[in-house]
C-alpha cells in the first residue's frame, strides 16, 4: 500500500483517541487469497473499535474488483 504517514484517527465514541496502527488484512479475489500487510488503521485502545480511512477502503475495494493498483514510489 502507499505511504499514508503518520494519519489522525480523532476521537472513538467511547472517548478514546484512536491510534495509528499497521495490519495485516486477508481476502479472497477471484478465488484466490490475498493478504495485504501494512494496512493502516485506527484502533481504540479502550474499547477496541477498528476504522479505516477512506483512501484505504478504496484501495482494498479495488483490489477486492480484480482491478489493477498503481503502486506509489514515493
Amino acid at each position: 500500500m502507499a505511504d499514508y504517514g503518520k494519519r489522525d484517527y480523532g476521537r472513538c465514541p467511547c472517548s478514546g483517541q484512536y491510534e495509528q496502527r499497521f495490519v495485516e488484512v486477508r481476502m479472497t479475489v477471484n478465488g484466490k487469497v490475498v493478504v495485504l500487510t501494512d494496512v493502516p488503521q485506527g484502533a481504540c485502545p479502550n474499547c477496541g473499535s477498528r476504522v479505516y480511512k477512506a483512501e484505504v477502503l478504496e484501495r482494498i475495494e479495488s483490489l477486492m474488483k480484480g482491478e489493477k493498483v498503481k503502486r506509489s514510489t514515493a
